[in-house]
Formats: C-alpha cells, sequence, structure tokens
C-alpha cells in the first residue's frame, strides 16, 4: 500500500482550512421538505433498481474495475497500480466479502473481510488475520456502491430535496441519513438522486465521515445494464470535494454472477 502519508498530509492541510462538518442540504431544502414524498421515492427507486432480487441470492461475483486519476487520485490509491481490476464476492446486505486481485504486482493476492475483522488468504488457502487499514475501508465501500439502493433502505432519517438537471437529464432527489438528516460527526448524509421517468439513481452524493469530516464525493451511476433483471451501472466516475476538475476515480463493473461462491467460502475465519 502507498502514498498514504502524502495523502494524509494534504488533507490535513484541508482541515486547516475547512475544520467544520461537511453539510450537503442545499440551502433551499428547508421549503421544500416533504417526508412523505421522500419515502415514496426511496420506495420507488427500490422498484426500479429491483431490490427484491439481492433477497434471493446468498452471494454474488462482481468482475469490477477501478481506475484513479491526477495526484490526489494516485494520492489516495492504495494498490499498486493506478488501474486495477478485482474479482469481488459478497453476501448480499452483510459486510463478509473478498477481493481477489488480477492484475499488477499483486495479482493472485486475496483480501477478505469478516463480522470488520481484515485477512489476508494465502495462495496454500491458509487465512491469516492482519490490521490493514485500506482493505477494511475498500472491500465495504465497493460493496455499499454496488449495494446502495438495497443498503439506503435501512435509513430512519430522510426528506425531500427537490428537483435539478444533471447531465441533460431531469431529476428529483432525497437526502437520507440515520437519527437526523443534519450533519453528524459519525454517520453520514446521502443525497440520492434519481431520473425522473426511471427512478434510478443518476448521481449519489455523499459525505465520507471515516476519514474527514470536511470531505464529500459524488458518485455518478451511468449505462445501465440489466444482469438477469438486476440493474447495474456500467459505470461510476466519482468527483471528490478534494478535486477542484475532473474525477478523482472510476469504478466499473465488468460482469455479474450469482452465487457461484458458497457463503462458507466468505465466512473462513
Amino acid at each position: 500500500m502507498k502514498k498514504t502519508f502524502l495523502f494524509f498530509t494534504f488533507a490535513m492541510t484541508c482541515l486547516s482550512l475547512s475544520s467544520c462538518l461537511k453539510d450537503l442540504l442545499p440551502d433551499h431544502s428547508k421549503q421544500l421538505s416533504n417526508q412523505v414524498k421522500a419515502k415514496e421515492l426511496m420506495r420507488a427507486m427500490g422498484e426500479a433498481h429491483q431490490i427484491h432480487l439481492w433477497k434471493d441470492m446468498e452471494t454474488y461475483q462482481v468482475q469490477f474495475d477501478e481506475e484513479f486519476y491526477g495526484f490526489i487520485g494516485k494520492q489516495g490509491n492504495p494498490f499498486s497500480e493506478d488501474v486495477m481490476s478485482f474479482n469481488l464476492s459478497y453476501i448480499p446486505g452483510d459486510f463478509n466479502g473478498q477481493m481477489e486481485i488480477l492484475n499488477g504486482k499483486e495479482a493472485g493476492k486475496v483480501w477478505g473481510i469478516q463480522s470488520g475483522q481484515v485477512y489476508e488468504k494465502m495462495p496454500n488457502g491458509k487465512v491469516l488475520s492482519t490490521k490493514n487499514k485500506d482493505m477494511k475501508f475498500w472491500i465495504p465501500t465497493y460493496q455499499y456502491f454496488i449495494e446502495f439502493p438495497l443498503r439506503i433502505q435501512e435509513a430512519n432519517a430522510i426528506d425531500y430535496i427537490g428537483t435539478n438537471t444533471i447531465n441533460g437529464k431531469n431529476v428529483e432527489g432525497f437526502v437520507a441519513s440515520w437519527n437526523t438528516i443534519e450533519p453528524q460527526k459519525d454517520i453520514d448524509q446521502y443525497l440520492v438522486w434519481l431520473d425522473v421517468s426511471t427512478k434510478r439513481i443518476v448521481r449519489l452524493d455523499y459525505t465520507i465521515r471515516d476519514y474527514y469530516g470536511f470531505i464529500s464525493g459524488s458518485a455518478y451511476y451511468k449505462d445501465y445494464y440489466f444482469y438477469d433483471d438486476l440493474p447495474l451501472p456500467k459505470e461510476m466516475p466519482v468527483e471528490s470535494s478534494l478535486v477542484k476538475k475532473g474525477y478523482m476515480h472510476k469504478m466499473s463493473i465488468k460482469d455479474f454472477k450469482r452465487d457461484v461462491v458458497s457463503k462458507e467460502a466468505l465466512m473462513p475465519m
């Protein structure tokens, strides 16, 4: 894993300039407050993303690419290459999963996380527990982006935030969090922008409280492809509040298969 110190130094410099918690709520959101409409939008989003299909599978595997851009993207990149390919295997609705690295200097390496504990799976099949902050963050983060339409249904604080235009598409959105939609030190806010006609996600704005309270990001859900009726975005380019122009990194789903890995294989400890 690389460049952690430089990224930390840059982030701390930003922190000295902006120590307040990032608040994603638009200034006009209080005038548009409508929890009933927000709940209806969330329900419609769940239907449009066919979230009931997640409950019909025990596990799934995604062929996944990740590409980091520019100075900040490369400093935040925990991997050996700027363009990476993985097999990601997960238990839906859980946080037990594995990452098999397919390219670069780390090709063949398998990382996993089970009940919050990171482990490395050795070539002989032996599993070694380890403390790896990068894998503890990235493995469940990738899963959350993939399963987001399902996972966000657990939010208990939501409200309507109005309409917008994103990349020429008419959208309307809601804010989702837990306990309150206002900024909280240890709980993230999400702004979910839906295509008015399809009710599928166009853009997801989010905070990153696990790292620094002032950082936020935006992931675009682009070019949906249906895998046995389950719509998943082919690409999720990500903007960051640390980057003035352009993307910080781009996640891509290349393939999706259900139940090719057993639950037992994803819970080896």
